[in-house]
């Protein structure tokens, strides 16, 4: 079972994501994407941190010249590490059940034909002030912005790199508002509905 999650950011997808992996018994990537492409291409995670689920300027970037050769050299850090990403991700999907939080896994896994659910996890964006306004601790309309500004990133990060529309429901299995059932009864659902198939 391969699961690719897509969240919006401030509805909980990353922990839903967490939880339902321990729950099924199955791997679960995330940042730790991050630091696999760069053993992949032996390019210090310090380089690439900064470019992750981020659409590079195309005219204005620091051009990459180190690590190996599954690296493009003279590309732009956020290319890189989403071919690297991309590589990572369909092995695991080939090897092991596991679970791919963001980085275009959908597209990626579509591409090379290797079969996968895919979900979206959403919520009102009135939910997702309030909870990122508590774990990050900032007032409100700061939480707005860092959310306004998060969705805009992989937005922009999806489209450019899958040419598909981020969001859209047609582009999943299924689309969940976690605001309505909680983080609690969500990964009860998706575990039910994951053992259903």
């Amino acid at each position: 079972m391969v699961i690719c999650l897509s969240r919006q950011y401030g509805s909980g997808g990353r922990e839903i994501g967490r939880r339902l992996a321990e729950r099924l018994g199955i791997a679960f990537y995330d940042r730790e994407l991050i630091e696999l492409a760069a053993a992949r291409g032996e390019i210090r995670v310090s380089k690439l941190e900064d470019a992750d689920e981020r659409r590079g300027n195309p005219w204005l970037f620091e051009s990459l010249y180190e690590g190996n050769g599954a690296v493009n050299r003279g590309s732009s850090p956020n290319d890189t590490l989403y071919w690297l990403q991309s590589e990572v991700i369909r092995d695991k999907a080939r090897k092991e059940n596991c679970i791919l939080v963001g980085r275009c896994a959908d597209q990626v896994l579509n591409r090379a034909g290797i079969p996968h659910l895919s979900l979206y996890i959403c919520a009102p964006l009135e939910e997702r002030i309030k909870r990122i306004s508590s774990i990050e601790q900032i007032d409100e309309r700061s939480a707005l912005s860092l959310i306004r500004k998060t969705d805009k990133q992989r937005k922009s990060y999806y489209e450019y790199y899958t040419g598909g529309n981020w969001g859209a429901p047609e582009n999943y299995d299924l689309c969940v508002n976690s605001a309505r059932y909680g983080i609690d009864q969500t990964v009860e659902l998706l575990v039910r509905y994951c053992q259903s198939l």
